[in-house]
């Protein structure tokens, strides 16, 4: 049996395959993790609700982002 050698672009192509084949991996799994909280494997049809952190976190910048709006556009005669 002889041993057939493969060029670098055959190999990034075989990467990239073999990458998008596996759904565990990726940007859009990590940012959902991180955000959202973990799911129930006894009820894995349930909606993932968001972490309490993020949903802290996205109220204040949005209440700061409203009274800096309000204090911006306010003018004072």
């Amino acid at each position: 049996m002889e041993s057939e050698y493969q060029t670098v672009g055959q190999m990034y192509e075989r990467l990239r395959l073999m990458i998008r084949q596996r759904n565990d991996t990726g940007f859009r799994l990590a940012a959902t993790g991180a955000v959202l909280e973990p799911r129930n494997p006894f009820e894995p049809a349930s909606k993932r609700r968001p972490k309490s952190v993020v949903s802290i976190t996205l109220i204040l910048v949005l209440v700061l982002a409203l009274i800096f709006l309000y204090f911006s556009l306010h003018h004072t005669t």
